[in-house]
Parts: C-alpha cells; structure tokens; sequence
C-alpha cells in the first residue's frame, strides 16, 4: 500500500517535471524561433504524459466504472458467489472429479445449508476418490447442521464404515 502511494507520487513528480522541461522548450523554442527546443517538446511532452498516464486514467474512467457497477451491482460487489448445483454435476457428467469436488467445496464453504452439495461431495469422496474418512467427517458435519441428506449418501457411508 505504501510502495504503490510512492510509486503514484515519483510518478507524478516525474510527470509534472517533464511536462514542465516541455513546457519551457516549447515556449523558449517558439520565442526564439529555435525549432531544435520545439521538436524537443515534443518527446518530453511525451514522457510526462506517459507518467501521469496511469492515474489520469482512473480518474477518467472512475465514474464511468461507477456507473456500470451501479447498473449490474445494485447491491454493491457479492460477498458471497451466486449459488450454481449445475457447474459440478456438469462436471460430473465430463468426468472432471477434482474439479467438481472443488466446486461442491466451494459450495458449502458459502452455503452451509446446502445438503445437495454434501450429496454430491460424499459420494465423490467414497466412488471415485475411495476416501471414505473424509465422506464420514462430511456426513457428519451435515448431520451437525441437522439436514436431510439423501438415502444414498447414508448408505455409502454406513457401507464403507465397515
């Protein structure tokens, strides 16, 4: 945070300065009818407007970016990603395990409550990763948070506790 306020004022400091040089040259080369001083204008110009380039942006774009967030985030960013049981069965479905694991991780790290995505993630953990201990610990924290999972999950578990 304090390297990038440094960095934002060598910047400007850089800028300022060069604009300045181009400033001088091109009034002293334009009184003096010294074209040499008005063509170095020109790159020293340049250069400022390059080193202020980064700032003078997001200060042009900011309310244009306000703007947008306003329209598509009315409520301001997401704190949580929007709930989507769909993303991991087609991952399922393409035979994409880990990735659909992780999304069904993903899942109840943000909705708790969901007792689908425990379904899919406990029978994920005992048919195709064959960890049965993680399936149990998963069970049971949905057991914990008093949802009704699906028949299946039970009895996958219960079999592979044996």
């Amino acid at each position: 945070m304090l390297q990038d306020a440094l960095n934002t004022l060598y910047r400007w400091i850089l800028g300022i300065a060069f604009l300045g040089v181009a400033f001088w040259c091109a009034t002293t080369g334009y009184k003096n009818l010294n074209f040499s001083l008005l063509i170095l204008a020109i790159p020293l110009f340049i250069a400022g407007i390059i080193c202020l380039w980064k700032t003078i942006f997001y200060a042009a774009t900011r309310p244009f970016t306000a703007m947008i967030d306003a329209l598509f985030f009315p409520g301001g960013k997401l704190s949580k990603p929007i709930l989507n049981l769909k993303l991991p069965r087609y991952y399922v479905n393409e035979s994409r395990f880990d990735e659909a694991l992780e999304e069904y991780r993903r899942i109840i790290k943000h909705y708790p409550d969901e007792a689908e995505a425990y379904d899919g993630a406990i029978s994920l953990y005992v048919e195709v990763f064959e960890e049965p201990d993680e399936a149990r610990k998963l069970f049971n924290r949905a057991k914990r948070r008093h949802l009704v999972l699906d028949d299946s999950s039970r009895q996958l578990v219960n079999t592979n506790q044996r």
